[in-house]
């Protein structure tokens, strides 16, 4: 397994380590571990993709990572929508996290109704704790909540 250690300067949450497991051209999934959080990025070619043959291995990988109690940052903000196709291995992905110990997860979406809809489908198939936003900050500053060392002062659990 190559694994890339890279600084985040993309995302607002202090410059943060993360490992990445996958680094593939329709996503990028990878784990901060001072937060415990694993961070899935979605792109374009996701919507458009037929099959994604790496994409439950790539999770489980992920998920050997973390910690129960985990939180995930689902960036969902440069995809061009639903990719129906292939909603059992997004249920199934949905199960493993479930399965791993998920605390939260805070998804960030395009402002497209449609990936909304998506969203609370998946939902209904495997109910995990969700929190939906369209600003990323808003959904970090979230899910610090969650971390499991240094959260932030005022932080309240919904």
């Amino acid at each position: 397994m190559t694994r890339l250690v890279a600084t985040l300067h993309y995302y607002h949450a202090p410059l943060l380590s993360m490992l990445f497991t996958a680094y593939r051209p329709e996503y990028h999934l990878g784990y901060r571990e001072e937060l415990n959080q694993v961070v899935f990025q979605r792109f374009e070619e996701f919507t458009l993709a037929d099959a994604l043959p790496h994409y439950l291995a790539d999770w489980q990988r992920a998920l050997t990572l973390v910690r129960p109690g985990f939180t995930v940052l689902c960036d969902l903000r440069r995809t061009l929508g639903p990719n129906t196709k292939l909603l059992p291995i997004f249920q199934r992905a949905r199960e493993l996290m479930h399965a791993a110990g998920l605390a939260m997860m805070a998804e960030v979406h395009p402002r497209s109704a449609t990936m909304m809809q998506m969203s609370r489908v998946l939902h209904e198939r495997a109910a995990l704790p969700v929190q939906r936003f369209t600003d990323l900050q808003q959904a970090e500053e979230f899910l610090a909540c969650y971390a499991p060392n240094n959260k932030p002062a005022g932080c309240v659990r919904e």
